[in-house]
Formats: structure tokens, sequence, C-alpha cells
């Protein structure tokens, strides 16, 4: 099944039933309910809706609807055009931007069957690994995994189009950033989360205070600010991923962040501590 075509469609709604088919071909463990838990204001009744055509999509929903189907950065500038009065087309006005620039691709968590692996996507971007190559690359992860480890991840990357090999020989990402959306919930995301939580608790006592930052804070919630928290911190890692896309050539050091919101404890740890 080819990936569906925005200028093909007499609507959005034709299209984004053509775009969940086409998610569900790839992945078959994908539906809607799903991929639109965990999105801000977009619940899966809403989609469903959109869906069959009895609401429109707005502007302010654009980008959880770009999350939960899959959409690359042309994708989304088609359908921004749409939700402005513009007409569909095969080309967009910053298509020759995106491809000089940082681009974003949305994938799925397939990326993370070995948590290793966005590691060493992005220390290829390193310059020490350009020049270098390979030594350099197990130099610049020997913190965290071995060498067999690294060699298995970049056979990973290169055959799921990842990362490929230059006219120089070099390797090089396809995207310069790959967002998995956090809506996707699964062991793999599990577990690289865990990994992250790892290489960050190691980082306290391997590196000093100027080469990193670690902030902790504890207050309390309830529904209503647990909800607008969350939109603060998406908010904050919509400017993170957007930074990284307007350095995408910076190669001195790889680093990573990590923002949690996490509850302490209560009713349910309890109840699961004293249940029989």
């Amino acid at each position: 099944m080819e990936r569906p075509q925005l200028n093909k469609h007499n609507n959005l709604a034709s299209y984004f039933r053509a775009m969940a088919e086409f998610r569900r071909q790839l992945d078959p463990s994908f539906s809607v309910a799903s991929a639109s838990r965990g999105e801000y204001r977009c619940s899966p009744a809403l989609v469903s809706l959109v869906l069959s055509g009895k609401r429109h999509l707005t502007l302010d929903r654009l980008g959880s609807f770009c999350n939960i189907f899959g959409l690359n950065p042309k994708e989304r500038l088609q359908v921004k055009m749409v939700l402005q009065g513009a007409t569909p087309s095969t080309e967009t006005p910053a298509e020759v931007n995106l491809k000089q620039t940082g681009r974003r691709r949305r994938v799925s968590s397939s990326l993370l069957k070995d948590w290793l692996n966005p590691y060493v996507k992005d220390a290829i971007r390193l310059e020490s690994v350009r020049r270098t190559g390979l030594r350099a690359m197990f130099i610049e992860l020997a913190n965290i995994a071995s060498e067999r480890r690294i060699e298995r991840a970049i056979k990973f990357l290169r055959h799921h189009g990842y990362i490929k090999v230059n006219e120089l020989g070099q390797l090089v990402e396809s995207e310069p950033l790959a967002v998995v959306p956090d809506a996707q919930a699964d062991k793999h995301i599990k577990k690289f989360h865990h990994q992250a939580l790892n290489i960050a608790q190691r980082g306290l006592t391997e590196f000093d205070v100027d080469e990193r930052l670690a902030q902790a804070m504890i207050l309390p919630l309830d529904a209503h600010t647990y909800i607008e928290m969350v939109g603060m911190i998406r908010e904050f890692s919509e400017r993170i991923q957007k930074f990284a896309e307007d350095h995408a050539q910076v190669d001195r050091r790889l680093y990573q962040v990590i923002v949690h919101l996490t509850p302490t404890g209560g009713a349910k740890i309890v109840e699961q501590k004293t249940s029989p």
C-alpha cells in the first residue's frame, strides 16, 4: 500500500482515514484509540468525529493529529495549508527549506527495540565520528555500550533506513531528528526511559557540575493542575525539538535531556502493597 497523498483526497477526513489504514498496514497493533492516548485536548472520540466528517479539524488540534497519524514535515505543511484555505499540492512552499534545514520525522517505537539505537543514530553526527569513523563511535559511547552492541545497532539502523552511507563512504543520518510520540507507551519505550534514567544517575557522579544540569521539584497537584502541568511540559518539549532541528549541525558532544513527571506514591501504590 502506498503512502496516502493529500492532493488525491477530497477532504481531510478521507485523507486521515487513509492514513490510519496505511499505519495499520505498517503496524497491525496501531489503533486511533491507543495513538490518541496522552495527546492533549485530542481524545479518541474527537478523532473519530473528525474521521467520520462530523467535526472539522482545527489548527489548535493539528499538532496532535500529526502525531497520531505519523505525518512527516511535508505532510504537516500541506494539512496546515488546507486548514488555512489553500489547495493541497504535491509541493509546498517550504519544501526546499525543509531539505536544507533540520527536519523532524515521527517514527514508531520499533526504533527502540534496542534502547541503544537512538544514541548510536545521533552519535553519527559527532565531528569525531565523521572524521575517524567507527573507532570514534566506540569511544564516544564506551560509557553506555560495548562495541558489539554498537555494531548491532548500526546494522539495525541501516536496515530500517534511519542511517545510510553517503558518497564518501561515511555513515550519515537519513533524518536529523526522529521522534517517537509520547502517546505511544509500550515496553520498548519504558525500557528506553529506564536506561536513560540509569545514564543520568551515573552522570551525577561521573561528570562535574559544570558539564551537566540536574533539577528536581516536588509539588502537589490535582487532576486539573496535572493536565495543566502536562501541557506546559509538552510545550517545553516542542521547544527542545525545535532547538534540535535548528542546531542539527552542532556536533561536539552527545547529551540527553530527560523530563519526568512522576507520582511519589499515593493511594494506588499503598493499595498494591497491602493487597493479598
